[in-house]
């Protein structure tokens, strides 16, 4: 993995993790952040990622769980401090905090130059998108929006917006999604670093291409996602 995409990926874990004082051994949540965060600190040292998992495993020992929460932020804050060293400057795919206009711009490009489908996933998906980004798109492009925190929220907007656009747009809500992926014409995957709401506000973000085997396997993940997810 690209060592700024890993670096990204890290501090989008550090920004959502979840509460350990409910912790739940058998709850999704805390099963994919900590699947995901052993997964990415594996990229960067296995030592550090053995470690990792076995203080994720003694979890469930209530009375040292503080201090093995403690443990597993460490690691992935130590994680985050050394890429920042290795990557002191951010390439063209990398938008450096601050950089909301340069992201704008190479998303609104992106989604510009779909042809007839979009397939937009994100947790934290809003209204914003349709004046930031949709606007720009061909109205022959079926569009379609998979997201879960604004979900419901989206629907007065999107009516309105198929009112006047006349464009092809459906938004369904997963509880299951975590990543923000972008398909365009059902072939090519991007991965952004963070929410397009928040994308390079404070923080630095990229949006990055996939290989076509990775992104198939990921259109075929995601369109199971879509399937079981809830029509808004």
């Amino acid at each position: 993995m690209d060592k700024v995409v890993l670096l990204a990926e890290l501090r989008a874990l550090a920004d959502g993790i979840p509460d350990f004082a409910v912790y739940s051994p058998s709850s999704r949540i805390y099963l994919e952040w900590l699947g995901k965060a052993h997964a990415l600190i594996w990229r960067w040292q296995k030592v550090e990622a053995i470690s990792f998992q076995i203080t994720a495993d003694s979890l469930y020992y209530d009375v040292l769980r503080d201090i093995n929460v403690g443990k597993l932020l460490a690691i992935l804050h130590r994680a985050i401090a050394d890429l920042e060293i290795q990557v002191p400057e951010l390439p063209p795919q990398a938008f450096g905090p601050g950089a909301v206009y340069d992201f704008n711009k190479a998303l609104r490009d992106l989604l510009a130059s779909a042809k007839k489908a979009l397939l937009i996933v994100d947790p934290y998906l809003d209204d914003q998108v349709f004046d930031d980004y949709i606007s720009t798109v061909s109205p022959q492009v079926v569009v379609r929006l998979l997201a879960r925190e604004y979900a419901p929220s989206l629907a007065p907007t999107v009516q309105k917006f198929i009112s006047q656009m006349k464009m092809t747009v459906e938004i369904r809500s997963s509880q299951g999604i975590h990543d923000r992926v972008i398909f365009i014409d059902d072939t090519t995957c991007y991965v952004l670093g963070q929410s397009i709401r928040h994308a390079a506000k404070a923080k630095p973000t990229y949006l990055a291409p996939l290989p076509p085997d990775t992104s198939k396997f990921k259109k075929d993940v995601y369109e199971q996602i879509w399937t079981a997810a809830t029509p808004i």
